[in-house]
Order: C-alpha cells, then sequence, then structure tokens
C-alpha cells in the first residue's frame, strides 16, 4: 500500500517502548500502511526540526513535527487520506476534531461541562452511522488518531461513566467497541 518509498523515521519518548502517547496514530498508520519505519528516542531527532516530539522523517529526508501535521503527510504519501477530494477535506477534518476531543477530555474540560461532551460524541457517531470507519468504509489516518483520542477519553472517563446521562454511556459503548475495530485491522 505505501506509495513513497525508503524508510521513515519516527522520534517519540522511549521510543514507544515504555508507552505509545501522540505517536500511536503515526505508528498504526505506518504499520497498516506495510511502511518501512523505525521508532527512536527524541535525542536522535533532527535537530531545529518542531518544538517537541513526535517528529518524523520521511524517506525524501524531510522531517516535520505536529501529530496533526505528520497524519495529513502520511495519509496523502500512503493513500490513507481518503480517496475522494470530499473524504480528503473529511479526513483533515476528523483528524483536528480528534485532537480537540483528545485535548477537552485529557483536561477534564467534560467534567464542568457535559453537554460538550455529548456534542463531540454525537458528531462521531453521525459519522459511523454513514461509514464503516469515520470518513470512510476503508481505514484513514482519522481513524488511527482516534486510538489515541478515545485513549485519553477512556483514562479520564471510565467506559461506564456517564457524563451527561444515559445518552452519554451509549454513545461512548458505541465509541469502544469502533476503536476495538480499528485495533483489530491487519
Amino acid at each position: 500500500m505505501a506509495e513513497e518509498k525508503g524508510e521513515y523515521s519516527v522520534y517519540y519518548w522511549t521510543a514507544c517502548k515504555q508507552f505509545w502517547g501522540r505517536a500511536i496514530g503515526i505508528v498504526l498508520t505506518l504499520d497498516h500502511a506495510k511502511a518501512k519505519f523505525s521508532v527512536s528516542e527524541p535525542d536522535q531527532k533532527p535537530e531545529g526540526v518542531g518544538f517537541a516530539v513526535p517528529v518524523i522523517t520521511l524517506p525524501s529526508g524531510q522531517s516535520l513535527s505536529q501529530t496533526p501535521a505528520i497524519l495529513d503527510v502520511l495519509g496523502e504519501a500512503l493513500g490513507l487520506g481518503g480517496s475522494t477530494k470530499e473524504e480528503q477535506i473529511d479526513c483533515k477534518q476528523c483528524v483536528l476534531d480528534l485532537n480537540d476531543i483528545f485535548s477537552e477530555s485529557a483536561t477534564g474540560k467534560w467534567s464542568g461541562n457535559p453537554d460538550r461532551a455529548d456534542k463531540w460524541l454525537s458528531l462521531l457517531e453521525a459519522r459511523l452511522k454513514k461509514h464503516k470507519f469515520l470518513v470512510c468504509d476503508t481505514p484513514t489516518v482519522a481513524d488511527f488518531h482516534a486510538v489515541f483520542a478515545f485513549e485519553w477519553m477512556h483514562k479520564k472517563y471510565s467506559a461506564d461513566a456517564t457524563i451527561s446521562g444515559q445518552n452519554s454511556k451509549k454513545q461512548k459503548v458505541h465509541m469502544y467497541a469502533y476503536v476495538r475495530t480499528v485495533d483489530s485491522i491487519q
């Protein structure tokens, strides 16, 4: 599936040996595409690239940081960013939505504003009613980034927790079932 030949180099804390963090979507994307890649410690990353890890060096030798930007580039290079112009736009939007979901759930913002959590989950639920995955019927980088966002959501709010009522609980159970589907992609 990989269109860009050569090896990708990912740089992240502990080289992803102790935890995945923001690198999980990147690694899942590369793995799904059967791309050749390595994961190294942050001190091995090229100088002057971004403020923090993850960082990736592309087969061309160019490096970049910021998970959403990396996923956007990988989606295009590896054919995992949607196949039509509409899907490509939806994929970019979904990655950024998932980044907001991560941020809000990780910082506890939903605890003080449960209706906001309901709105985010409803948005994703509507996407999953249209397609098998978040953007289309095949996985995209958005689905791999969703694993990261939902892990944080789960960490902060257990699968059984109700944010603002039964509707949230049902949505979250469906989201966790979706993540298990993404986890099982070969």
